[in-house]
């Protein structure tokens, strides 16, 4: 082997060295959660894939030398190669989107919409209560602004979101006339579209603020276009053990919505 070939060889086992320690990392971060989702799943498969890769990276390239030497594998290579372009292109597209909408200034807040998330029994979620709290931060701005919590009664609820957020804005000394709970809607769209109607009524198009995670903002934001509504954004901040998890998992709610 030249020295030419020596040095190459090394590089190539550092670069796939330092990427398998990144992936390792990103695994664990994905897989850190106190709820199984999605995002376990697709990022426990995705990272793991990634250094299994560089872990068998040489028969990796025999076999990918004898299928490429196949013309209709070599199809069928560039097919799923095509296609793992455009997801990679996809994620990257959600992310800079997700970004850009996890904060959205509302100079004067009129209608606060909270989106919905696990109850515990009567017990909020720490995930719903950081949200309770962000939209506790836009109430200041305006203590007359209207509150529209979203969100039924699911499995292991003993009462709906909506009802778990009334009495905690309560609790806060939000009076009880300015809190609207939006009780049977059991996903983000109908979340959405039912926050819509009320705020048809009530003839609310202007100063609109969407309450939910960072990583959940664009989902909302899609939906509430898809409605009619014209809204900013304030995000309550996800743990941040548990982000990539849920980040992962609202790209293939993205996905899902795209082709739904």
């Amino acid at each position: 082997m030249s020295e030419t070939s020596r040095t190459t060889s090394k590089t190539s086992i550092i670069i796939r060295i330092i990427i398998s320690v990144i992936s390792g990392v990103m695994l664990v971060w994905s897989v850190i959660n106190t709820r199984v989702t999605e995002g376990t799943f697709i990022g426990a498969a995705g990272f793991g894939a990634i250094i299994a890769i560089c872990v068998f990276w040489k028969p990796l390239c025999r076999v990918v030398r004898f299928l490429w030497s196949k013309i209709p594998l070599r199809i069928i290579m560039l097919i799923f190669g095509a296609v793992i372009v455009l997801l990679a292109g996809m994620c990257a597209f959600f992310t800079v989107n997700m970004i850009i909408r996890a904060e959205v200034a509302v100079d004067e807040p009129e209608a606060i919409i909270v989106l919905g998330c696990q109850v515990k029994g009567e017990k909020p979620s720490a995930m719903l209560i950081s949200r309770m709290n962000a939209a506790l931060d836009i109430y200041e701005q305006n203590n007359e602004a209207l509150i529209i919590a979203c969100g039924g009664q699911g499995a292991g609820e003993d009462i709906s979101e909506a009802e778990a957020m009334r009495c905690y804005f309560i609790e806060k000394g939000v009076p009880a006339e300015q809190i609207i709970s939006e009780d049977s809607s059991t996903s983000t769209e109908e979340n959405i579209k039912y926050a819509a109607e009320i705020l048809k009524e009530r003839e609310i198009s202007d100063g609109i603020v969407l309450i939910t995670n960072e990583f959940h903002q664009y989902r909302a934001y899609v939906f509430a276009s898809r409605y009619g509504i014209s809204a900013g954004a304030h995000s309550a901040k996800t743990y941040p053990l548990h982000l990539l998890n849920y980040w992962i998992r609202e790209w293939a709610g993205l996905f899902y919505q795209l082709i739904g």
